[in-house]
């Protein structure tokens, strides 16, 4: 089978292998369709802590299970569709402990701590599969994850039908966010970015969205507004522009959201925090009710606009590097087999 293996950094191959037995309580599926995650990306550059390479990446898949392991498989029989849950959590510690175990002390993931979904087979713990509704599309199911931390992150907060509220950010977690915010009802909503391409995948889902690089943001939003400013912003650009930018886009005692990883640590403008009683909130992955919610209304979202490509993985290398390259991409998939 062919597998996507990070070597080292930015060094990562189509490499054949052989196919994974599962182990007890495993299942062995058969991958359809997998994504590559901006997470993936800090793996594939080196810069990811716990990723070790030799590793096959991938954590946003979606296929059938073709083969049990021995002990109990639970409910799941071959022939199942299905996705999975990624998060492989200690179970004592703190969060686990009291009912947050997506945060959990010494949190791992499927993809980064073991074998991932980016290749054509992979096992996985039965505990972690999720069954998908018979007519979702493999390329919908392994957007499921993604979608589910955008459905984590606007539960963060609440956010009111009437509310004005920015997405800093228009890449896949970005638009997700969009498309969760909308599915709620928010309809004065502002996505920014500096990438033309991706701003017009948000112009083709009817958002109002701002080139920042263009445009001086905190003014438009001031005259959207008429100068109230956004009631909730959610920062998915991760970059220290959107970090100094957010705190003057919200109103007194208004929330932001901050989605992003950092790269590198941002300057926040703390005093605003202060002065205007704004509440900062973060947000990481998803919990097992975001889950369920991402497959209940995904069918009603335009999930595949996002997907700027379908590639086989015999072309990993070149798909992260156009990626890494910035050149007309969202979010790309792998596909595998009869979808």
């Amino acid at each position: 089978m062919l597998s996507a293996t990070f070597q080292g950094p930015y060094k990562i191959e189509a490499l054949e292998t052989d196919i994974p037995s599962p182990g007890e309580g495993e299942v062995l599926v058969k991958v359809y369709a997998s994504g590559i995650c901006g997470s993936d990306l800090a793996i594939v550059s080196g810069q990811h802590p716990r990723a070790k390479p030799p590793l096959v990446i991938g954590h946003e898949f979606a296929g059938e299970v073709v083969s049990l392991g021995v002990g109990d498989t639970g409910e799941f029989q071959t022939g199942d569709r299905v996705t999975l849950f990624p998060l492989l959590t200690c179970g004592t510690c703190y969060a686990c402990r009291n009912g947050f175990s997506h945060v959990c002390a010494s949190l791992r993931l499927i993809g980064f701590d073991r074998d991932g979904g980016m290749a054509d087979y992979v096992t996985v713990p039965v505990d972690l599969l999720v069954r998908l509704p018979n007519d979702m599309t493999y390329d919908v199911g392994a957007l499921i994850e993604p979608l589910a931390v955008c459905i984590h992150a606007v539960g963060r907060t609440t956010v009111r039908k009437e509310d004005a509220v920015v997405v800093l950010g228009a890449g896949p977690i970005g638009l997700l966010t969009a498309m969760t915010l909308r599915s709620i009802g928010v309809r004065k909503l502002y996505i920014t970015d500096i990438d033309p391409f991706r701003l017009d995948i948000a112009r083709s889902l009817k958002y109002d969205a701002v080139d920042s690089s263009q445009t001086d943001i905190v003014e438009y939003i001031k005259a959207a507004t008429n100068g109230d400013m956004a009631d909730r912003l959610f920062e998915v650009a991760g970059a220290q522009a959107s970090a100094t930018q957010m705190t003057e886009l919200v109103r007194p005692r208004g929330t932001i959201v901050n989605v992003s990883v950092f790269k590198k640590q941002p300057v926040v403008d703390m005093r605003s925090v202060n002065f205007k009683e704004l509440t900062l909130i973060g947000t990481r992955v998803y919990t097992q009710d975001d889950y369920r919610i991402a497959l209940d209304i995904a069918g009603a979202m335009p999930l595949n606009r996002i997907v700027s490509h379908r590639l086989p993985l015999t072309d990993v290398a070149g798909a992260f590097k156009t990626i890494f390259d910035g050149n007309q991409v969202c979010k790309v998939l792998f596909t595998f087999g009869p979808e």
